[in-house]
């Protein structure tokens, strides 16, 4: 099975619904972008952040997990019943949004990071 790569490079002030486009077979690396707000439904495998700002995702299920390195202000929303299996930090600050219990299970691992929960 091989992976397909969809990049989200430089882009300010965009928004993004992948509802039913991507599947198993697709990870999104989302880099030097700014004011982005980016909606995944479907299972994917795994979401790469590199150097953003003000990001928000909000996501169904993921196969690996996030890697978030030199990025402030990311914000992850999950459902109730759609969970991540990790998040490796490495110089971010993240913000896990809703309720708690989603993200008990999370395996993270933190470098040199900052890692808040906040509740809607």
């Amino acid at each position: 099975m091989s992976v397909n790569l969809i990049e989200i490079v430089n882009l300010k002030n965009e928004n993004f619904n992948f509802s039913n486009i991507l599947n198993v077979n697709n990870s999104l690396m989302i880099k030097n972008c700014s004011d982005v707000k980016i909606n995944v439904t479907n299972k994917i495998n795994k979401i790469t952040i590199e150097n953003c700002h003000k990001v928000h995702i909000c996501i169904s299920k993921l196969i690996s997990g996030f890697e978030i390195s030199k990025s402030s202000y990311i914000l992850i929303s999950c459902d109730n019943d759609n969970r991540i299996p990790s998040i490796e930090l490495y110089k971010a600050t993240v913000y896990l949004v809703g309720d708690i219990n989603n993200y008990k299970d999370v395996m993270i691992r933190c470098e040199s990071s900052d890692l808040y929960h906040i509740v809607k």
